[in-house]
């Protein structure tokens, strides 16, 4: 299944309507004195950002590490997506005209305004947006937090457990394939989110705020690719979902994501990310495929087909593996597994998509020859259904990820200039160690 890069017209027609959702705000700037919760380590060489506290506190030392980070790889995507100068006028026109088309649950606009305010705080006069040629503003990273609501992401996963394990736990995979940018290459970032976010931020969302590691990009707070501490997975996929039934009160995917995986426990995955889920408009399609530790050989892993249109199933289908898990025969490890790229399968009548049948198939083919699928098959499937680096190409596979929920363990390979990220060697991210990082407070 092919993703076209969307036209000057949709970016802005789509901008206009999702993208930067609410007035400016007053920011309070912490004081100088105020420690930064949060600090900034290496592992293998990719960067990890480690933050803790409250939203606001998280947010600040988030702006504050990487606040030229977060301008120049905006700016960069401006630039490249927006090539002219009467688009980018267009674009930021247009963009402010549609004010509270989102809906920011309050715990990330809190985030995002202490982002903005540890950008400050760090450059001064210089945060400033080149594209713009002003200083940057809370609506601009609330923009940033909107982009896959325009960006749609084109993506492969695949999950398996019981009978299609060795040790019977539960192994996922996920490519993130996106529109080929420049800014996008090397500029990755991994976030250990620790679970220490203020009760009153829990009580305020009726959710739960477990500790999450997040496969993203500076100035990203949503979820695109991340697992929390119980071990549950949560991967952002795009879907072909209709034009929504309501025209605004939308949650940002990224947030209503990160919503999902702060709240879904290992025993309880299913019903917590179907509550989230449930409760969050969504303005564009997804496909969002969940894992979790399989369980003496159960089922660990469900699809949510979701969307905008309240009229079908009031926006969310559950998609399960049939009869996963019951049995540990050949003839039923068939269904121990589940496939999910970017077409729905119950939510509307399924499309072709190569990259679905391919892992599809070779899956099946596992079970049926009673081979397991462990580390080094998870890395081929994934191989075998990456972008590959070609003229004429539009895509990227910018991360490939290997989860093991069991373990509570990531493998996380990243995109070259010459080969798709499931050809790079993998760094390994131990989730439990990242979430306990001893708090040292970065120097000013």
């Amino acid at each position: 299944m092919t993703r076209r890069r969307p036209s000057m017209h949709t970016f802005i027609c789509v901008i206009s309507l999702a993208a930067v959702v609410f007035a400016s705000h007053p920011t309070t700037v912490l004081c100088a004195e105020a420690p930064i919760c949060g600090r900034l380590s290496e592992i293998d060489g990719v960067r990890v950002l480690h933050l803790w506290g409250s939203s606001h506190e998280r947010g600040y030392a988030h702006g504050y590490l990487l606040g030229e980070d977060i301008l120049r790889l905006f700016d960069g995507y401006l630039k490249e997506v927006l090539h002219e100068e009467d688009a980018l006028r267009d674009f930021e026109q247009a963009s402010r005209t549609r004010l509270r088309a989102m809906n920011i649950p309050r715990r990330y606009a809190d985030e995002l305004r202490g982002m903005l305010a540890g950008i400050q705080t760090r450059l001064g006069d210089k945060a400033r947006l080149a594209a713009f040629d002003r200083l940057i503003e809370y609506d601009d990273l609330v923009a940033i937090n909107c982009i896959p609501e325009l960006g749609r992401v084109c993506c492969s996963s695949f999950a398996a457990w019981g009978a299609m394990t060795a040790d019977g736990g539960t192994i996922s995979g996920r490519n993130l394939d996106w529109h080929r940018l420049r800014t996008l290459r090397g500029t990755h970032l991994i976030i250990a989110y620790c679970d220490d976010a203020p009760n009153e931020a829990k009580i305020s969302e009726q959710h739960g705020s477990l500790g999450w590691v997040s496969v993203t990009w500076p100035g990203f707070i949503g979820c695109l690719t991340g697992m929390n501490a119980d071990g549950v997975t949560v991967s952002m996929h795009d879907a072909p979902g209709p034009r929504p039934t309501a025209p605004l009160g939308f949650t940002p995917r990224g947030l209503a994501l990160r919503l999902a995986i702060e709240s879904a426990r290992g025993s309880t995955a299913f019903e917590d990310v179907r509550g989230v889920l449930a409760s969050h408009l969504a303005a564009v399609g997804n496909n969002v495929p969940v894992t979790f530790p399989s369980i003496r050989g159960k089922a660990a892993a469900v699809v949510f087909e979701y969307d905008g249109d309240l009229k079908n199933n009031m926006g969310l289908t559950v998609r399960l593996p049939d009869r996963a898990g019951r049995k540990k025969s050949a003839a039923d490890a068939a269904t121990a597994f589940l496939t999910c790229t970017n077409h729905y399968v119950k939510r509307a009548a399924p499309t072709a998509c190569e990259r679905y049948a391919r892992i599809d198939q070779r899956l099946a083919s596992l079970a049926g020859n009673g081979k397991p699928v462990d580390l080094p098959e998870a890395w081929s499937i994934l191989r075998s259904v990456a972008c590959r680096v070609a003229p004429g190409q539009p895509l990227e596979t910018y991360h490939s990820v290997v989860f093991e929920p069991n373990r509570r363990v990531m493998h996380v390979a990243f995109s070259s200039a010459d080969k798709p990220a499931a050809d790079n060697p993998p760094i390994r991210l131990d989730v439990a160690q990242l979430l306990e990082v001893q708090k040292v407070s970065a120097s000013r």
